[in-house]
């Protein structure tokens, strides 16, 4: 495993001296590539993206979304590997942020705020710009294996005020940072296969059932810091456009598994939003509905398209 830190250096170094514009190409024709090589990921997000579309897996705008969303990642690797080259000054012209003013609100509360969002677009660069204009950011993540990855992409992330913690040790930093009046993050959309210890809700998710991890609702009933759903689309032109909603103030009823429920709920009516508008940059390469209930086996296509699968 030692070699994937190694390879990630080279990565880093090629990409730091290579022209902008000719590392992006590069990236997003890896990307393509890999749509074609990794088969069990491309079926898989040709499962998730046809529950988004409403179209069968075979269906060629299915098959073209999935395969964008393979290259959007791969350019998002490449700028993770630009990031600890890039000056906050740069980052804070390439990041435009749409509702500040639901940060100021939220913070005005003296409570924290929780940021939710998904695999999508460019969060990396947005934290650095919102822990610089607005407060500190500690994050939840899962664990990178080689060990030697972790410690240096969490060595770089603190460097700009953003705190990257494992599941197993978040729980106590996150409070701390709450108290603090900062921020903290979490990214939900797990998949079904994946963190099976951490407590979930069922929620309706483009139509159909799926588990969303209850944790932010939770935090929030426990401290009562309000819940702001966003996300980081990535243009054309390279420029990050930070978008997010009013903030989420958790509502008790004296029922806490129906606050549960409800609160999630909404923020994945929130996420249906802006992942409808733009599918191919939502990096879901894992399982994101039960294949009991995915759309999969409620379409049945009559001219399947030949690919390979």
């Amino acid at each position: 495993m030692i070699a994937v830190y190694w390879v990630w250096r080279l990565g880093m170094f090629l990409a730091a001296r290579a022209p902008r514009r000719w590392s992006a190409a590069a990236a997003g024709a890896m990307g393509n590539s890999a749509y074609y090589l990794m088969g069990l990921r491309r079926r898989v997000a040709k499962e998730n993206f046809s529950q988004v579309l409403g179209k069968s897996p075979n269906d060629p705008d299915v098959r073209r979304v999935a395969r964008q969303s393979f290259q959007n990642y791969a350019r998002y690797l490449r700028d993770v590997m630009l990031y600890p080259r890039i000056p906050t000054t740069e980052l804070e012209k390439r990041v435009v942020i749409d509702g500040r003013e639901c940060f100021d609100r939220a913070l005005a509360r003296n409570k924290g705020a929780i940021i939710v969002s998904a695999h999508f677009g460019n969060m990396d660069m947005p934290s650095a710009v919102l822990a610089k204009q607005f407060k500190p950011i500690t994050l939840v993540a899962e664990s990178l294996r080689p060990r030697q990855l972790m410690d240096f992409l969490t060595r770089v992330r603190e460097e700009r005020n953003v705190h990257l913690f494992p599941y197993d040790s978040a729980p106590r930093k996150i409070l701390e940072a709450l108290r603090r009046n900062e921020m903290t993050g979490f990214l939900l959309d797990f998949g079904v296969t994946h963190h099976l210890d951490i407590t979930t809700v069922t929620v309706s998710f483009f139509g159909t059932p799926t588990d969303f991890p209850a944790g932010p609702a939770q935090l929030s009933l426990l401290t009562g810091a309000p819940i702001i759903v966003g996300h980081a689309r990535v243009s054309a032109n390279g420029q990050i456009h930070v978008r997010v909603t009013d903030p989420i103030i958790v509502q008790r009823s004296g029922n806490r598994h129906h606050d549960l429920q409800v609160t999630m709920q909404e923020i994945a009516c929130r996420f249906e939003e802006f992942i409808r508008l733009h599918p191919e940059q939502w990096y879901m390469f894992r399982p994101m509905w039960r294949k009991e209930t995915s759309r999969r086996f409620k379409i049945r296509n009559p001219n399947p398209q030949t690919e390979p699968s």
